[in-house]
């Protein structure tokens, strides 16, 4: 088999993954949450949102990377989803 009709055939297969994993995804009512990776001077920030102190941990977020307001907000709202915080 020619290099180019493997990668047809791995193509085909991941296809057919994705379909069957989309399928069982909706079967079980369950989404998926890619991995998230806490910077570890973020834990302040995290101690901030568990206590549900948005503003503390958007200003804890700004004085440790130095960014505006809007970047930090922004920061701080994929925390609270990477971490599942509510």
């Amino acid at each position: 088999m020619n290099e180019e009709l493997e990668i047809q055939a791995v193509r085909a297969r991941v296809s057919k993954l994705e379909a069957e994993v989309k399928f069982l995804y909706k079967h079980l009512g369950v989404t998926f949450v890619p991995s998230f990776e806490l910077d570890p001077a973020d834990m302040e920030v995290v101690e901030f949102l568990k206590k549900r102190e948005e503003m503390r941990a958007i200003g804890s977020y700004r004085n440790i990377h130095k960014v505006s307001l809007a970047e930090a907000k922004a920061a701080v709202d994929e925390i609270r989803a990477g971490m599942g915080i509510g």
